[in-house]
């Protein structure tokens, strides 16, 4: 098996005019949210304290640090973007292993800043940096991914793709790129709920922006450091059965087709939305207030168990994987919105109360339907005697159950007023829809610059 050989040559030889217009599509709402997500995200701790050690360097005054009112090199700026991006755990996802394509549009940006890009070569690039990751998670379907964050394993080598793309890297390049990034790939579970899960992503754009300079120049790697004897697969997947096909069909089916996004409409842990779903939706039918409420539990994979942790959380960080407190919050509020993930919100004691009440608990005989399958059971008990049960296999935001062309523009908008003003967020809103006319995504950086 040549994967890494394969997957150099499907990025030199990807073309914007052979690309299908509905891939094409869904890749402007890509970087529509992720743009939007990172603006509001900018406003994190943890994408400050990254941005100001970027401030601190003193680098190259080249590629916008979103949200933050300043410039530094591509490979800061791509750190600190890619922080940013994931700070609020609100980015979109893939039908496996989370949000592998997360490092990617941080790092387009980035270098595409530095570069004077296009908007057809940022889309161009992205386009081959999807592909790379969902053929990359395809051909890890019986993986259980164990212990690892793709946005960061996988993720740095879709990031590395779209990079080499933009810098315009022949086949040959393009390997040894894959080959850098190979060594770069990291990011463990066990940081889930602190800042360093969003650094997960930071480091896969920033790796990606890297391995793709570095091939620039000369650099060289194993060619076959994705499939070889001590390499990713091997290394990081041990156990696992290595699946060529999908690899195959790279360039000829497009997973932004067949796979689409998943877009958040909520804030936090992507493994909670289909029982956040499903509490809203038991609420808006019958009038539910808290205390009409006498228990919830929600039943949960084993994938789910082990990621969503906290019991109470004792920061608004912690509050984006804490079952009991997102499920309070839908019912009170009737909403799980940015402003309930700070360190004072995950503290109400009225929130903090009808969560006592809410169990989740690891269901083994819960099977997922298809691959998009995340299945949940939620069983809400009223003080009435009154039971409402239900199963979720798919969250809303994904191709089964999509949101809104209004629905994705109102998030953007909702995000991006966090850190820029209102005809900022129009304009910067009006050079993504029309992203394929733009000459040069300059104006629209300095837009989200702040």
């Amino acid at each position: 098996m040549d994967a890494t050989a394969k997957i150099a040559r499907f990025v030199a030889e990807t073309n914007y005019e052979k690309i299908p217009a509905k891939a094409l599509e869904t890749a402007k709402t890509a970087v529509m949210d992720c743009l939007g997500v990172a603006l509001a995200g900018s406003k994190e701790q943890c994408a400050k304290i990254c941005a100001e050690i970027a401030r601190q360097e003193g680098a190259k005054e080249e590629a916008t640090v979103i949200g933050q009112g300043f410039k530094s090199s591509a490979l800061h700026a791509a750190l600190a973007n890619g922080t940013a991006a994931h700070a609020m755990d609100f980015d979109h996802s893939f039908t496996l292993m989370g949000q592998p394509t997360a490092p990617i549009i941080p790092a387009l940006i980035s270098l595409g800043d530095a570069l004077g890009a296009s908007g057809r070569q940022i889309l161009e690039a992205y386009v081959a940096g999807y592909e790379v990751t969902a053929k990359l998670c395809y051909s890890l379907r019986d993986s259980s991914h164990d212990g690892w964050h793709a946005p960061s394993t996988v993720g740095s080598f879709g990031a590395a793709a779209a990079c080499a793309k933009l810098l315009g890297l022949n086949a040959a390049q393009t390997e040894m790129a894959l080959g850098v990034a190979a060594s770069m790939a990291g990011g463990i579970v066990a940081n889930f709920g602190t800042m360093t899960k969003p650094l997960h992503v930071a480091l896969g754009a920033r790796n990606g922006v890297l391995a793709a300079k570095l091939a620039q120049s000369g650099y060289t790697a194993n060619a076959k450091a994705i499939e070889g004897g001590f390499g990713f697969y091997k290394n990081f997947h041990p156990s696992a059965s290595i699946h060529d096909e999908p690899l195959e069909e790279l360039g000829k089916s497009y997973a932004l087709l067949t796979d689409g996004i998943r877009i958040k409409p909520y804030p936090c842990g992507g493994l909670t939305h289909q029982a956040i779903d499903a509490v809203l939706d038991f609420r808006a039918k019958h009038g539910l207030t808290a205390g009409m409420v006498e228990s919830i539990d929600v039943d949960v994979t084993k994938h789910t168990f082990e990621r969503i942790i906290f019991r109470v959380p004792q920061s608004g960080i912690q509050g984006k994987f804490c079952m009991p407190y997102l499920l309070s919050r839908a019912i009170i509020d009737g909403r799980v919105s940015l402003d309930h993930f700070t360190d004072a919100a995950v503290r109400d004691p009225d929130v903090l109360k009808l969560a006592e009440r809410i169990q989740m608990n690891l269901d083994a005989n819960l099977k997922a339907i298809d691959a998009a399958g995340r299945p949940c059971r939620v069983t809400l008990r009223l003080k009435d005697g009154q039971t409402l049960t239900r199963e979720v296999q798919h969250a809303k935001g994904g191709p089964e159950v999509p949101m809104t062309p209004g629905e994705l523009k109102l998030k953007f908008i909702e995000c991006s007023r966090h850190a820029i003003n209102d005809g900022a967020t129009l304009r910067a809103l009006d050079f993504i829809e029309s992203l394929e006319t733009l000459d040069n995504i300059r104006p629209l950086c300095q837009l989200l610059a702040g």
